[in-house]
């Protein structure tokens, strides 16, 4: 009886021996499937940290690279480097053309002296066709500084004025949210600037310069329009009295104060309050005449004196990023 009973125990406890075995077997899936999910968490979270930070990193670099141009430009402006002719006897690399038509004793000078003496015809127009120096007068006015954006503010492809005025421009006394803010773009912008200043800058911080010949490839090519790692930077005219607005510089050398010819005295005709023909000696507005610089094409009047604006757009790996704007001069 002893023996039956005990016989009974054991087949009774065998069904929860087996039981007990495939517990063990579900916990540890569950186990290794919540392992596996977190191994992937992991490995995706830090990927992704990975392209943040390599994000973070090249538009640091691009800063630094236009920060870098502004402060270059501000140098060799003051220091009156020589970009845009062959005999400049610097470190940097000269352009491939000569200097513009005028003012004939150019290679005598550098760019900033360029400038000042040629006040009346800062720069180009427009973008030039191909040859060095087009003179067709549609696209190109011949000046003094090739890198000088003087194209017609309501064309330009990058300004700062009032939207009232030129609703291409970004107005910054507007807010960002405002429908009437034009954004500025990046986008394959050497294509749209009349000339601009190519900085190479190397892992040693060395810096070559040079001025992309034309025509300007619609699609930039890197190494040829835009550089694999450096930046390209132009300057241009702002207002004396509000530096956050850039200006028109409309030709016009009154009586040939400034070196000009008859033939620049006025390029264009009259504007309206600048009259190309000066005043009388006893005019009230005689004094005002001879002693302007140019005519701004924006407020239509005279001015006897302006600003210089640097913009520079840094690359990284031959994308563009971050614009800077900044006055120089």
């Amino acid at each position: 009886m002893a023996e039956e009973l005990m016989m009974r125990v054991t087949i009774n406890k065998e069904p929860s021996q087996y039981g007990e075995s495939g517990f063990v077997l579900v916990t540890s899936l569950i186990m290794l499937s919540l392992l596996t999910l977190m191994s992937v968490g992991m490995y995706f979270a830090s990927k992704s940290g990975i392209q943040t930070s390599a994000s973070a990193q090249t538009s640091t670099e691009a800063y630094y690279y236009a920060e870098s141009a502004i402060n270059y430009m501000a140098w060799a402006i003051a220091n009156d480097a020589e970009f845009d002719n062959h005999t400049y006897a610097g470190t940097y690399v000269a352009a491939p053309f000569g200097e513009p038509l005028v003012p004939t004793n150019a290679s005598a000078i550098g760019d900033y002296l360029e400038l000042r003496n040629y006040t009346w015809d800062p720069g180009p127009t427009g973008v030039a066709g191909s040859s060095a120096v087009d003179t067709d007068a549609t696209v190109y006015t011949a000046g003094q500084v090739m890198y000088f954006d003087n194209s017609p503010m309501g064309s330009r492809y990058l300004c700062m004025e009032s939207y009232l005025n030129f609703p291409n421009c970004l107005d910054v006394t507007l807010s960002e949210g405002d429908a009437n803010r034009v954004q500025p773009s990046m986008y394959r912008i050497s294509a749209k600037l009349p000339r601009y200043i190519k900085l190479d800058i190397a892992t040693d911080g060395v810096i070559t310069a040079s001025i992309p010949p034309l025509p300007h490839a619609a699609v930039p090519v890197v190494g040829n329009d835009i550089p694999l790692n450096g930046a390209i930077v132009w300057i241009t005219a702002v207002d004396a009295v509000n530096p956050a607005i850039d200006v028109e510089i409309y030709p016009l050398d009154p009586g040939n104060f400034y070196g000009g010819t008859a033939a620049t005295a006025c390029v264009g005709g009259t504007l309206p309050d600048c009259p190309c023909t000066a005043p009388a000696p006893s005019d009230a507005n005689y004094a005002t005449y001879m002693g302007a610089w140019a005519c701004d094409a924006n407020s239509r009047t005279w001015i006897t004196n302006y600003g210089i604006v640097a913009y520079a757009i840094g690359y990284v790996n031959g994308r563009a990023s971050h614009l800077i704007r900044s006055i120089i001069q």
